[in-house]
């Protein structure tokens, strides 16, 4: 098994689940030379309940899976939101690795991860949660990330992967929208009050300056990968970042740092760029046209649990769903067609069934 390194004291406790071995053995698979067409994603698992949703997802076929934050759910028991100790967060992450759906499935299928509040393990949580190194220690074994992986060395578990040859070079970017994390500031109105405005209004955006999602580093870092040759870029945050008007977490909580995203973008002339996002247990396509080509925000949450409440908080951005039952997202990507490759985005509900697509051509994104 892979134990966490000499910094914690209960190595012994704290070595990692053999399902973690095994997602890092199917990764290892995945090399850099393939031609990926099918990648599914989804997001917010409850390790405490049945998933059977994985036996869908495995039935879809994909050369690999995104998971896009809550994995796990390290700082809620079933009823309430708790503070995890290295324990709880060890014993969370063992649940999930005991699932014998999960079991099947990484045992065929690459597992690239990151994370989101609750496998995070705060709720809600950012730069300030003092257990941050603990869990990502965690988190970075159970997945089967090498010894010598820059993940291990450097804040933040973001992380890139790109596959195929020129002409069908897909790019893989994960970000980490929680370690860098400053806070959020609350919203005071009254229930009332936002339900006249159809948001759920925990959060105000917070344009202070110095107000950060992503953190310096990570902004440096992203700048150099979208500067890289890709056909198709899929860039996965937790969070939702075109659909901004809820007041839930989002990246319209921090506008200087979504501004910044679509800057970025233009700036480096990065083309073939999809947003792919999790966290609000629901599906729908967003799309803006602040970049420099419309760009879409295809969300999937929701593999143990869904909230139909949610789903109807307001979305001016909408494309496609909500759909809010059991689902995950499947992308497919006809590389051979003419005149430029096709991609396919599908929301899946968990009994296999095509909820809602849309399709569009990689000229669409240049």
């Amino acid at each position: 098994m892979l134990g966490l390194r000499a910094v914690w004291p209960c190595r012994a406790l704290l070595s990692c689940c053999l399902a973690g071995l095994l997602v890092g053995h199917a990764a290892t698979a995945l090399g850099s030379d393939k031609v990926v067409s099918r990648i599914a994603f989804g997001s917010c698992a409850k390790q405490q309940l049945p998933q059977p949703i994985w036996s869908s997802i495995g039935a879809s076929r994909p050369d690999v899976f995104l998971f896009l934050g809550d994995a796990i759910y390290g700082d809620w028991d079933g009823a309430n939101v708790f503070t995890p100790t290295p324990e709880t967060l060890k014993r969370d992450w063992d649940a999930l690795g005991a699932k014998p759906e999960f079991q099947k499935f990484h045992a065929k299928v690459p597992i690239l991860a990151t994370w989101d509040n609750h496998d995070y393990g705060k709720y809600d949580g950012g730069a300030e949660f003092t257990l941050k190194e603990l869990s990502k220690q965690l988190f970075l074994d159970f997945f089967g990330e090498p010894d010598d992986s820059k993940r291990r060395s450097r804040p933040g578990i973001y992380h890139s992967k790109t596959f195929g040859p020129v002409g069908k070079r897909l790019q893989i970017i994960l970000l980490d929208t929680r370690w860098f994390k400053s806070p959020y500031i609350k919203d005071t109105r009254s229930e009332e009050e936002k339900a006249k405005l159809n948001i759920r209004g925990q959060y105000l955006p917070n344009s202070a300056p110095e107000a950060t999602l992503l953190g310096n580093g990570q902004w440096t870092w992203l700048e150099e990968e979208l500067r890289k040759p890709a056909d198709l870029r899929l860039i996965a945050s937790s969070t939702q970042v075109i659909a901004d008007e809820k007041g839930m977490e989002e990246w319209g909580n921090f506008p200087m740092e979504r501004k910044r995203l679509f800057d970025l973008i233009k700036k480096t002339s990065a083309e073939g760029v999809i947003f792919l996002s999790g966290n609000v247990h629901y599906a729908e396509i967003s799309a803006s046209d602040e970049g420099p080509y419309r760009i879409r925000d295809f969300t999937s949450s929701g593999m143990t649990h869904s909230n139909p409440d949610y789903a109807r908080m307001r979305n001016t951005r909408r494309l496609a769903g909500p759909f809010y039952e059991l689902n995950f997202g499947l992308i497919e990507i006809d590389w051979e067609a003419r005149p430029a490759p096709q991609i396919a985005l599908k929301a899946i509900g968990a009994d296999g069934s095509v909820a809602f697509e849309e399709t569009l051509s990689l000229l669409d994104l240049r």
